[in-house]
């Protein structure tokens, strides 16, 4: 499988300085090390003072040591993290220098795999709002769960009516085409023949320029997408689903389409 490493560089006021966090990732493996540039008490450093959670809170088994000659701090998994779904990795603000200064705040990572690699790897704002963690029930393997909505997926949930979709924004311009019909029109009206002649060819001019602008994929992404929201919202889920995923074919970057899926998947109980 591929892997991924990334680093971000943040200033955690209350340790001064740095402290750098990289994570080596597959969708079997995923290791942060998160390096300070001040020895740490090693009684602060543990399952109580950083874990891994997905986005209901749940946590994630994992093995968490300190290496204090290198200042390093490892979270090693014993969980398998699954594709495209979120979760959070926790730092408390109880985690502390060795000479007892604690950090201003806790710390909350968001990452995710796609394709065993990261995506949308984001530390979130301090006072982000994120769920209480707490141990997972013997039945976690098996419990439904849907991938946390990115930032545009939020947005367009906000817009949306109670228990519908709502289409996207798709727009083909017809303006040639208007423009000819009116020529025509009018040039019929006043027998002016060079006139009519003129509307038509402008027309048909109008035509091709709709028909070219049909073979952009992220438009006929998002016409196939509110298809499937328009047989949504008529309570047709498995129709809107197949809808989706073509939308999602169409264009691999359409976020909505995935959205789409997923929320018809729930109402027709396929997850």
């Amino acid at each position: 499988m591929g892997g991924g490493r990334l680093e971000v560089r943040t200033s955690i006021p209350g340790l001064q300085d740095k402290i750098q966090m990289n994570l080596d990732s597959t969708s079997d493996t995923l290791y942060w090390y998160i390096k300070f540039n001040t020895q740490l008490d090693e009684d602060s450093v543990s399952g109580k003072t950083m874990n891994v959670t997905d986005t209901d809170g749940y946590i994630m088994r994992t093995i968490i040591s300190y290496k204090p000659k290198k200042h390093v701090i490892c979270v090693s998994p014993l969980d398998t993290y699954e594709e495209g779904r979120y979760y959070l990795l926790n730092i408390s603000r109880r985690v502390r220098s060795a000479t007892g200064q604690n950090l201003r705040s806790t710390i909350h990572i968001l990452f995710k795999l796609v394709e065993d690699n990261i995506s949308d790897f984001k530390v979130l704002d301090k006072g982000a709002k994120v769920p209480d963690p707490k141990p997972r029930p013997d039945d976690y393997d098996f419990m439904p769960r849907n991938a946390t909505p990115n930032h545009f997926e939020r947005q367009y949930i906000d817009r949306s009516p109670k228990g519908k979709m709502a289409t996207d924004s798709a727009f083909v311009n017809p303006a040639l085409l208007i423009l000819g019909f009116i020529i025509v029109g009018v040039s019929a009206a006043i027998s002016n023949m060079y006139g009519t002649i003129g509307g038509i060819t402008l027309a048909v001019a109008g035509i091709i320029h709709i028909l070219y602008q049909l073979r952009d994929e992220v438009l006929r992404s998002k016409f196939m997408f509110n298809k499937g929201v328009r047989a949504f919202n008529r309570g047709r889920y498995k129709s809107a689903e197949h809808s989706f995923l073509r939308a999602f074919e169409i264009n691999p970057d359409n976020e909505l389409a995935k959205h789409g899926v997923r929320k018809a998947k729930i109402y027709y109980g396929k997850i």
